[in-house]
């Protein structure tokens, strides 16, 4: 039965974990180790260098609060990126950008009216 808990504490009460999911098994990581959480319905999928796992906890608003104080950025209504991943950006017609994320294997979307919060917050 998979864990409902998605941020914990170790015991010194410093390093935030991430729980995701792979068959049966439920993998902890630093909260540092997920490079992009993205939202397929009601799923979200925690995309780590060790691969990708589903999260313990579904619907990316849920998550969404939990992970910004981490370093994550909501850049779209379906994706959530650790900024310190982020290597470069790429300014689309329309004003869309899109995000190449180490290790992410593609881009990553993000959406006219996050676009200045997402730049903002890279320091571009």
């Amino acid at each position: 039965m998979a864990s409902k808990t998605v941020l914990r504490e170790d015991a010194l009460g410093s390093t935030r974990r991430v729980v995701g999911i792979k068959g049966e098994r439920q993998v902890l990581f630093d909260i540092a180790e997920v490079i992009v959480a993205e939202a397929v319905g009601r799923t979200v999928w925690l995309r780590t260098d060790l691969g990708r796992f589903r999260c313990a906890i579904d619907g990316i608003d849920n998550i969404d609060d939990k992970y910004a104080e981490c370093g994550f950025v909501r850049v779209h209504r379906s994706y959530l990126v650790n900024l310190s991943r982020v290597r470069e950006v790429e300014r689309k017609d329309g004003g869309e950008l899109e995000l190449t994320v180490e290790n992410y294997g593609g881009v990553v979307p993000v959406s006219r009216r996050r676009a200045k919060f997402v730049t903002e917050s890279l320091g571009l």
